[in-house]
Formats: C-alpha cells, sequence, structure tokens
C-alpha cells in the first residue's frame, strides 16, 4: 500500500506541469489498473497516492476532495474483478473510473480555468482514459502475466 502511495504522488507531483489543471494527464494514473491484483491494499494506496498528490494542487484544498471518487471508483476496479474474475472487467471499470473523475475533477476545473464544463470534464476524462486503458491495460496485462504480485505476496 505505501510503495503503490508513495510511486502514485512522486509521478504525479514530479509530473505536476500535466498533473494538475485543465490537461490533467496523471500518468499514475496508470496503476490503476494494478489494483485488482494488489487487492484492497492496492485501493488504500490508490486513494492515499491520490491525497498526497493532491496537497500541492493548484486548486488547494479542494482537490483533496477527490479522494473520495477516487476511493469509491479504485473499489469498484478491484471488487468488479475479484468477483468476476474477468480481465476485461478491469478495461470496463477503469474507463468508468475515467469517467467518474472526468466528471468530478472537471466540475472542480472548469470554474478555476474558466473553461466550459462540458469541455473541461471531456479534456479530463480523456486524459484519464489514455492514462488507465491506454497505458493502465497493458501494464495489467504484463503485470498478470508474469505473476509478479503473486509472486511477492506468496512470502
Amino acid at each position: 500500500m505505501s510503495v503503490y502511495a508513495a510511486l502514485y504522488a512522486a509521478l504525479v507531483i514530479e509530473l505536476g506541469g500535466i498533473s494538475y489543471g485543465i490537461i490533467n494527464f496523471r500518468i499514475a494514473d496508470a496503476m490503476l489498473a494494478a489494483v485488482p491484483l494488489l487487492g484492497f491494499a492496492g485501493v488504500l494506496g490508490h486513494t492515499l497516492g491520490v491525497f498526497i498528490s493532491n496537497i500541492p494542487s493548484p486548486l488547494g484544498a479542494i482537490d483533496l476532495l477527490n479522494t473520495i471518487p477516487s476511493f469509491a471508483m479504485s473499489f469498484v476496479v478491484y471488487y468488479v474483478y475479484k468477483k468476476t474474475r474477468n480481465d476485461y472487467t478491469v478495461l470496463a471499470t477503469c474507463v468508468a473510473y475515467s469517467v467518474v473523475l472526468g466528471i468530478t475533477v472537471g466540475w472542480m476545473l472548469a470554474p478555476v480555468t474558466h473553461i466550459p464544463l462540458p469541455l473541461s470534464i471531456t479534456y479530463v476524462a480523456l486524459g484519464n482514459v489514455i492514462a488507465t486503458v491506454g497505458i493502465g491495460w497493458p501494464l495489467f496485462k504484463l503485470l498478470k502475466r508474469t505473476g509478479v504480485f503473486q509472486k511477492w505476496f506468496a512470502n
């Protein structure tokens, strides 16, 4: 959990120019697809990583509220996969995560950036889909195929 949270926060903060604001392309969100392989510890790591990385956000304290939908949706990614064991549910729930975060983050960004709400939602959701599906899905498949987490957690 702590390694996930630290890596997530480090990626977001280090790549702050694209992680915050209307672009909101968080490469760290690719890690969301690994949550089902990490179990509930992945959900908690993702949530903590989002919280920590939002502390220095230019939006201020309001951005910390995004921890709530991030927790809820990362739990959905974990839980649906746990119940189905179907790889494609990871793909579908990552898209759902992107839509929900697009709405919540886009709603917070629109007044600050003076961009119309529908455009703000679209930008955030698109950046998130690129990270979670475009990068995260291949990451999930690679990690599952190599069994790296199963080897770590077996000891």
